[in-house]
């Protein structure tokens, strides 16, 4: 026989209801404060997202820089199969750290026009 003041059926609907009542909070998060500061919240995130994706930009330019020069150097000294492949991960770093810096741009893979800023 089961028991009404069993816990295992008490979790259960506390479950249920803590779910419901999350989803609620979320609903009433949305109804009152994006009308207000909506627009704050979306150029603040852009404004992270940006200096996040410039960072990383940054850092695969610079990886892809050196793994060029560094297999370039050693096709030159050993003239292995090896320095093709790392040739080939540093220009692949460096169209990513490129589409990264500037969004749209493929580096040498574009016409070297300016990418168009704003909503479109």
């Amino acid at each position: 026989m089961s028991n009404p003041n069993d816990s295992r059926g008490f979790r259960n609907k506390k479950g249920g209801s803590s779910i419901l009542w999350v989803f609620f909070g979320i609903i009433g998060f949305l109804g009152f404060f994006f009308p207000f500061f909506g627009g704050n919240l979306r150029y603040t995130t852009g404004t992270h997202l940006s200096r996040i994706f410039t960072l990383a930009g940054t850092v695969c330019s610079t990886l892809g820089i050196i793994l060029l020069a560094w297999g370039f150097l050693m096709l030159i000294c050993t003239q292995s199969f090896k320095s093709l492949k790392i040739m080939l991960f540093g220009f692949f770093l460096l169209l990513l750290g490129s589409f990264f810096l500037e969004p749209g741009n493929l580096g040498v893979i574009t016409d070297g026009k300016a990418v168009p800023k704003g909503y479109h």
